[in-house]
């Protein structure tokens, strides 16, 4: 069992702003440090997977879209990276956290700007559905 610690000075706050009324197209998750010492079932042959359904896409902007600014800084560690392809050309990289747990909120932060992000265990339990 896994245990990701996460230091979280503040609160939260109210929605975000991530996608910015884009969609996303595509997204590819790459299991980071942490996830390499337990190798979720969909990352047994690969270090990077990729989602293009639009059920996946649906879950994945589900989660992105619910996840809660957080207020202060995080300390964490690195289990996924997650790479979005947007409908206008951009890609956008972020952090992807979550252990292999019910009941847990995952931990979104993007890489430019450090900016984290709470996503609720029930947006984060539907993103284990479909990555774990």
């Amino acid at each position: 069992m896994i245990v990701i610690f996460i230091l979280i000075l503040g609160n939260t706050g109210c929605g975000n702003d991530v996608l910015d009324g884009k969609e996303i197209v595509k997204v590819s998750i790459e299991c980071a440090d942490v996830c390499k010492n337990v190798k979720p079932y969909s990352f047994k042959d690969t270090d990077v997977v990729s989602f293009e359904t639009a059920d996946e896409l649906n879950v994945i902007k589900r989660a992105i879209t619910g996840a809660k600014v957080i207020k202060g800084e995080v300390d964490y560690g690195v289990f996924f990276y997650m790479q979005l392809a947007l409908n206008d050309g951009l890609q956008k990289k972020y952090v992807l956290n979550f252990a292999d747990e019910d009941g847990r909120s995952g931990l979104l932060v993007d890489t430019d700007n450090g900016k984290g992000y709470i996503i609720p265990d029930n947006l984060t339990g539907e993103l284990k559905a479909i990555i774990w």
